[in-house]
Order: structure tokens, then C-alpha cells, then sequence
């Protein structure tokens, strides 16, 4: 972005008058900072529109740094605004000089892939929590995965959640300082803060989410301990021992003093028939109405392209509420959202979900990854799926 200055004193206020009502606009400058920015990107949430601005440096053959230097924050209407005055002053650019040949823009590190947006967020409160965590992440130059989700309840459908995911090694220098900076700044109560801190230094992986429901908004930042598939496989090859691979610290996004400690035990050794057994035993075991049928096919599909012990099975719980649920990792089928369009339709059907609010998001969904899938009870009791997918 750059700006200037008039050569004439006489210029620094400028006074108009509106024809309709004679409003008298005066403008100043005296304040007026001139930024020079070779790269700029927008970011959009129902309340407000974000421009960021920057300068980029090559760094080697396949390597480009941008430095983003700006945030500046509008409302819709003076965002609309700018825009037609962009627009008409490339035109008077290019009837003048010609036109402007457009260039891809250089990549940032960490930006979500742009064929998976991040999803809308009613609060406001959120929204900046959002942009802050994205900010943070731009400032320490790191490279993130992207994924989002949607959880399936009775008459209920909720697709504003999303998680980044950060390998801790690939930040230098000192990581937990900085990761440990991230969780104060968006506001990680003290009483899980400390149990981040102690465990952080065995974490490979770190990331940070957000999950809005109906009334209210869950911040989330999760430890993943990948060493220690490693170390369970290598203890006891034939059949290893179930061992801690994730934490999850909880809470909410306008009062921090409500938070949770999730804990999630993998089951290394699980085939997807140990998977079943276990969801029939512990998660669905009336013969009522329930989505065992749905989950069911959901493996047999995964299972059909890689085998049936090529998944990985979580138990999850929190010390704190009613919360008793799993989670399966099928990433490795690589199988894309709209080969299970037919059993997304189940679900649908079964928690009483309208098609049309279904499609609207899964038309977002369907040339995406699936990733994992998650269910049993929530936290309040209630029955449920989870759908991860990402790029």
C-alpha cells in the first residue's frame, strides 16, 4: 500500500461538499504513515472486512518469504466502497499505460488452501479471536495443515469449526516459548494452561481450532504425542498396549473460566473389526436407532482401498462431564468427501437434518480429503457424529 503527501501546506485539509445534504468532509494528513506493500490479501467475516498488506523476498528457487507488515479492519460498506475506487483507478491506469498482466500470489505459509475457506462465525468475539490466532501464526512464518468438520445432532448441524495444525519443529528459535505465547494470547485459562505447559515439550504436533454451537463458541488447542505409536508398537509388536496420544484443552471463547481437559487413548493394534466390536460393546449397544449401520459402511469403504488395519481408533473422554465418545482416523484411505455422499445422506436423515442445509455445506465439502469421524455422546449427552475432512 503507499500513500503520499502533497507538496502544499494548503493541501493538508481538504474540505467537500455533498450536493444532498452539504455535509463538509475535512480530511488530514498530518497523522499519515506512507507503507509500501508488493502483496495483499483479504479475509472476510460477516461483521467486518480485513486487509492485510505486506512485501515478499525470494528466498531460493522454490522459496518465497512475505512479511505481513498491516492489518487494517473495514465494514462492508466502506469496503465497497474502496473497491469501486480500486477499480476505477486501474482502469484510468490501463487506458493511460496499457494493461496490467496479473500475477499468482506468492504463497504465505500459512494460509488455508483456498478451495477450503474458513467457515462464518456469528460472534463477534470470535471472529477477532479468529483473526488473532490467524495474525500470531502469519507472524512466526510457519506452514500449517487445514482442517474443518461438521457435527451432526438431532435437528442440528454445525459446520463453524475448524483446526490448524502446526509440527512443532518447524518452529526456531524457541517453540514452546512462542506456542505457549499463542495459548495467553488467546486467553488459555491458567488451570489447563499449566498441564499444556508440562506436557508440551513431548508434543510433535500442536493446534489450535475453534468450534462454535449454539450458544456459544469453544476455543480448542490440542498436544499430539506421535513418538509414542512408535515407542507402543516397538514395547510389544504383536498386540500394543493402548497409550495417551492426544490432549485437548477447552474453552470458551467469551469466558475462559469454563474449560475442559480432553483426554484420547489410541488402541494402536485396533483392525476395523476390533473397531466395531468395540463401538457395538461400548457406544451402541441397543438395537434402537442409532447410526452403527452408517459408521459401519463408512469403514467397510475406507477399509475396501487399504485394508482393515490401516486406522487408527481413539477413546475419548473429560473428566468433567458426560462426554464418552470415539474418534477414527481414515486419512490414510484418501478417499474424498463425495465417495461418501450416501451415507452423509443417512446421517442426515437420521438426526432429522433438512437436505438443503446439508448441501449448502457439503458443496464446500465434496472434492475434499475425509479425514476422520468422530461420535457417541457429547459433553451435554446428546448422540452425535463428527465429520473431519481437509485439502
Amino acid at each position: 500500500m503507499a500513500t503520499y503527501k502533497s507538496n502544499k501546506k494548503a493541501e493538508a485539509a481538504e474540505s467537500t461538499t455533498q450536493a444532498g445534504d452539504q455535509t463538509r468532509i475535512i480530511r488530514g494528513d498530518a497523522n499519515m504513515r506512507t507503507v509500501y506493500a508488493n502483496v495483499a490479501q483479504v479475509k472476510a467475516t460477516r461483521e467486518e472486512i480485513m486487509l492485510l498488506f505486506g512485501t515478499s523476498q525470494a528466498r531460493g528457487q522454490n522459496e518465497t518469504l512475505v512479511q505481513l507488515k498491516e492489518r487494517i479492519l473495514l465494514g462492508h460498506v466502506a469496503a465497497k466502497r474502496l473497491s469501486i475506487l480500486l477499480n476505477n483507478a486501474i482502469k484510468e491506469y490501463e487506458s493511460k499505460f496499457g494493461p496490467l498482466d496479473m500475477e499468482a500470489p506468492p504463497p504465505t505459509g500459512s494460509d488455508p488452501k483456498p478451495s477450503l475457506r474458513l467457515p462464518y462465525f456469528k460472534s463477534r468475539v470470535t471472529a477477532e479471536k479468529v483473526g488473532l490466532l490467524f495474525q500470531l501464526l502469519e507472524n512466526l512464518d510457519l506452514r500449517v495443515s487445514f482442517e474443518r468438520s461438521f457435527k451432526l445432532l438431532e435437528k442440528t448441524l454445525l459446520g463453524s469449526r475448524f483446526l490448524l495444525g502446526i509440527n512443532k519443529n518447524t518452529i526456531r528459535p524457541n517453540p514452546h516459548e512462542k506456542i505457549l505465547d499463542i495459548c495467553i494470547q488467546m486467553d488459555m485459562p491458567k488451570n489447563i494452561l499449566d498441564t499444556f505447559q508440562i506436557n508440551l515439550p513431548e508434543a510433535n504436533m500442536v493446534l489450535f481450532g475453534f468450534e462454535e454451537n449454539e450458544t456459544t463458541c469453544i476455543v480448542k488447542a490440542y498436544l499430539e504425542f506421535g513418538s509414542r505409536y512408535d515407542k507402543a508398537i516397538k514395547n510389544k509388536p504383536d498386540k500394543p498396549d493402548p497409550y495417551l496420544s492426544h490432549l485437548g484443552f477447552k474453552w470458551d471463547a467469551a469466558d475462559n473460566t469454563r474449560s475442559a481437559l480432553t483426554r484420547y487413548t489410541c488402541f494402536p493394534a485396533f483392525t476395523v473389526k476390533d473397531m466395531l466390536e468395540r463401538l457395538s460393546n461400548s457406544f451402541y449397544r441397543h438395537n434402537g436407532r442409532n447410526p452403527f449401520e452408517i459408521i459401519k459402511g463408512i469403514l467397510d469403504l475406507a477399509s475396501s482401498k487399504v485394508g482393515h488395519d490401516k486406522f487408527l481408533y481413539l477413546d475419548v473422554s473429560e473428566g468433567n462431564n458426560p462426554r464418552s465418545s470415539f474418534d477414527i482416523n481414515m486419512y490414510g484411505a484418501n478417499l474424498r468427501m463425495k465417495e461418501l455422499h450416501p451415507f452423509l445422506l443417512e446421517m442426515c436423515r437420521h438426526y432429522s437434518i433438512p437436505d438443503e442445509q446439508f448441501h449448502n455445506l457439503y458443496e464446500l465439502a465434496e472434492t475434499q480429503i475425509f479425514g476422520h469421524l468422530a461420535g457417541g455422546m457429547d459433553r451435554k449427552g446428546r448422540d452425535f457424529l463428527t465429520i473431519y475432512f481437509g485439502g
